[in-house]
């Protein structure tokens, strides 16, 4: 999200000197490395549509993370980005666990295998890329579904590693959760997270809402 000088009417009360603080710490955020985590009622199209946003363009380098088998990965990368380029990589529940040991299907293994799957494919793009301060976009599909598999000191073992990953070559992730907040904070510590988006249907489009919680900063709803 970019604010202006015209988007003071995003914030509630606080007018321009809130658009400010939410610029500068958005700006930070970029430059140091990042985790948001999105979470939102709305159908799997509206969240499909977000992470395709969030990816950036081409100028970026991306990682796509998923439970479970993609048929169509394409759909939530970018318009002009391909699975098929060298600067992507998509990562499936699948794909880690024919390279792990297996076990059932679901398991608390195969949230490891994903985790150090994810891992690798960060270090490749860094060993590769010459990433600058917010390049590497990490979108994590479907977290809530992650609970099937594990705990939830497990699903957090996995936000924070894959975190402290994208953090060291300063990066941002992105993690998605089906379900509104309350039902996220049973399962996640929202403190691992810089700042959360909210999603929401509205008239058949869908809005978001930021929150920047260590600066007690909450938008409007406005489209994507």
């Amino acid at each position: 999200m970019k604010t202006t000088r015209s988007s003071c009417h995003l914030f509630r009360g606080g007018g321009q000197e809130t658009a400010q603080v939410f610029a500068q710490r958005l700006e930070e955020l970029k430059q140091t490395g990042c985790s948001i985590l999105v979470t939102g009622t709305v159908d799997s199209e509206g969240f499909t549509e977000q992470l395709s946003l969030s990816f950036g363009n081409q100028t970026c380098k991306q990682v796509l993370v998923s439970p479970y088998q993609l048929s169509t990965p394409d759909q939530m990368l970018p318009a002009d980005i391909s699975p098929d380029m060298e600067t992507v990589r998509v990562v499936t529940g699948e794909q880690a666990r024919s390279t792990a040991t297996r076990g059932r299907v679901g398991s608390v293994d195969d949230l490891a295998a994903l985790r150090e799957a994810v891992l690798d494919a960060i270090t490749e793009l860094s060993d590769e890329f010459e990433l600058e301060d917010n390049d590497l976009r990490v979108g994590v599909q479907s977290l809530d579904q992650f609970s099937d598999w594990a705990d939830g000191c497990g699903v957090r073992r996995f936000v924070q590693a894959v975190s402290k990953y994208v953090g060291l070559v300063n990066g941002t992730l992105y993690c998605q959760f089906r379900g509104d907040s309350a039902r996220a904070s049973e399962v996640l510590d929202l403190g691992l997270f810089d700042a959360r988006i909210e999603l929401r249907s509205q008239q058949g489009c869908v809005e978001q809402r930021w929150h920047l919680s260590d600066e007690d900063i909450t938008t409007e709803w406005v489209s994507l």
